[in-house]
């Protein structure tokens, strides 16, 4: 298993958190649980050889070989499997607001979803994966989609500054910001700011948050961090244990102990450090 990370051009950066291709002569890892934890990104996934099977809420899909696929922003996990063949697939995770910008739709319309492009983005989504699919190498997948989004961004320049200052209040503060201070530093209502979030995120500011404080923890355990180590900050984050393990068990599937004694993951865990 290989994971490339490619620098998103300059323009595009404040709207891409992540960009890479996974490459795997044996397809996902069959010893392995190969899971996407939450990270308040929605994703545009290029499936380039073999396909991928997802399983989300109890909910399997496919994405196919040849494809285009929009992922909306999640609140759990998501684990993903494929035949043992030869695999390649891009990803590009935008920053929380970052698809919206591109794409102008609402995003809570797409929240813990995954669309074929055509059913998102109609024409441009078709015309994309048609050109996609006719490009035989990955670097020139990658060159591609991105002139794809530059002319997007010029033709249709959506920044919201407030959705932008806060989405980086509540990263900064690891989401230990509380709304009624997002309230009080922009001046906007709860409801409002909850309306905002919606149709640019896709999630609340309190789901956003909750994300933001399980990846503190999530990212510590990439690093190879013991249960016990983590427990140390455990009350700067959350209520209680109690409230840790909800919290933690919503997002991947295990309570926090068991996930760190049993769970491999390292596709996660190579997310996660990048």
């Amino acid at each position: 298993m290989r994971l490339s990370f490619v620098q998103a051009r300059p323009e595009l950066q404040p709207y891409i958190e992540s960009f890479w291709v996974f490459e795997s002569p044996v397809g996902m890892p069959l010893t392995d649980i190969s899971m996407a934890a939450p990270n308040g990104c929605p994703k545009l996934i290029i499936p380039c050889e073999n396909s991928l099977i997802s399983i989300a809420n109890g909910r399997s899909s496919v994405s196919r070989e040849g494809g285009l696929y929009f992922v909306g922003n999640r609140d759990t996990q998501t684990i993903i499997h494929s035949s043992p063949r030869e695999t390649a697939f891009i990803a590009i995770e935008f920053s929380p607001y970052g698809a919206f910008a591109f794409f102008g739709i609402p995003m809570e319309e797409t929240a813990n979803g995954l669309f074929a492009s055509e059913m998102v983005f109609g024409k441009w989504g078709r015309e994309t994966r048609e050109i996609l699919c006719n490009l035989e190498e990955i670097d020139q997948k990658v060159n591609f989609i991105e002139d794809r989004f530059v002319r997007l961004l010029r033709k249709t320049p959506r920044h919201n500054a407030l959705i932008k200052f806060c989405v980086e209040a509540l990263r900064l503060s690891r989401g230990r910001i509380a709304i009624r201070e997002l309230e009080r530093r922009t001046g906007y209502s709860r409801r409002y700011l909850d309306l905002l979030f919606n149709r640019h995120v896709g999630l609340s500011p309190k789901v956003l948050a909750g994300i933001f404080r399980f990846q503190t923890f999530y990212r510590k355990w990439a690093r190879g961090l013991p249960y016990d180590t983590l427990k140390e900050e455990l009350y700067d984050y959350y209520y209680d244990q109690a409230h840790f393990t909800k919290e933690f068990k919503k997002m991947t599937g295990y309570s926090p102990r068991k996930f760190i004694l049993q769970v491999s993951n390292e596709f996660g865990r190579s997310l996660s450090l990048k």
